[in-house]
């Protein structure tokens, strides 16, 4: 998946218009509105003191990251309403080409809660359903973008399917992928990601409670996540990561190996919503330039810590990143 490049590490930071292009597809986007408070009391009324409104939902996160990276990045999602036209509106600002697929069902918003000791409690809506046509077009558009405009773009599959939509969904999108000679980063969870898996995707990044949901066991430890990335190889997948938040990441590059453990350095973050979103984009990114093993596996760990220092997520700094290659432990098991 990842090969060897002679391009340096330090052109990051000056992000050009490149050939690298990571098409993003968000089944279930939303709008995230992300409220501050000094401290949430349930039950009682709390005095708000700070409210953004920003495009959400996995992917868009993705796609944010990957634009600061410096890729060209597309965002293909299904919007409905003035809520899915500000979240197009907003993407768009930051210079993402959107290509949205219309639907009867509105977007939905989500709300994030953060007080001031850092605490956040999301709530999240379910998302309207697309229909049967809606869902069709969707396919079909990526099948025909992905052999003509989107020739051998990375595809990377983020987040949950709405309520309606087959659990296969996902899969239609990979195969359309392989058909085209593009490879897929895929990360979701539930059915969706069991149902995946057949289509053997390039590489999944599930976080540690998604893969303890579908193997119906605990991933304790670095060396249980290690037996939890080899077995998501052997259901399918070409290679597997999976994060432990604050611990970091696992990643097993294939059925053959190697497998690295990759741990950031302590942080205090401004929010850590999205950091798994952006350690995808950061392998994401590294693929797409070629880079393999200890390279690929540092440059996504350092994305997704930069996260924690964004003032909102996805909208990751390249300096950041910069900064914190270095401190980036990794260990080849």
């Amino acid at each position: 998946m990842l090969g060897a490049v002679s391009i340096r590490l330090k052109a990051v930071a000056q992000p050009q218009p490149l050939p690298v292009m990571i098409v993003c597809v968000s089944a279930n986007p939303g709008l995230d509105r992300r409220v501050r408070l000094n401290t949430l009391a349930l039950g009682q009324v709390n005095r708000v003191t700070k409210v953004e409104v920003l495009p959400g939902g996995k992917a868009a996160h993705v796609a944010m990251a990957a634009r600061a990276l410096g890729a060209r990045t597309v965002w293909i999602a299904f919007l409905g309403g003035a809520i899915g036209e500000q979240c197009a509106i907003e993407l768009r600002q930051l210079d993402i080409e959107v290509v949205a697929i219309p639907t009867r069902a509105p977007t939905r918003v989500n709300l994030e809660v953060i007080d001031d000791s850092g605490q956040v409690t999301e709530l999240l809506e379910p998302g309207g359903t697309p229909d049967s046509r809606e869902q069709q077009e969707m396919l079909q558009v990526c099948a025909t973008k992905l052999g003509e405009s989107w020739k051998q773009a990375l595809v990377a599959i983020s987040g949950s399917l709405p309520a309606g939509v087959p659990a296969d969904f996902y899969s239609r999108i990979i195969r359309s992928a392989h058909s085209a000679g593009s490879q897929v980063l895929l990360d979701t969870s539930g059915d969706a990601l069991a149902a995946s898996l057949a289509a053997q995707p390039d590489f999944v990044k599930p976080n540690r409670s998604e893969a303890e949901a579908l193997l119906g066991r605990p991933v304790e430890g670095s060396h249980a996540a290690q037996h939890a990335a080899a077995e998501l190889i052997a259901r399918g997948a070409r290679s597997a990561a999976i994060t432990l938040g604050s611990e970091g990441l696992i990643w097993m590059e294939s059925s053959q190996g190697p497998c690295w453990i990759a741990s950031p350095p302590r942080l205090t973050p401004t929010s850590a919503v999205g950091c798994g979103d952006v350690t995808l984009a950061g392998f994401a990114y590294a693929s797409q330039k070629g880079w393999q093993g200890e390279r690929a596996v540092r440059f996504a760990t350092a994305c997704g810590a930069a996260n924690c220092l964004a003032q909102t997520e996805g909208r990751i700094d390249v300096k950041d990143v910069e900064t914190l290659l270095p401190q980036i432990k990794v260990t080849r098991v």
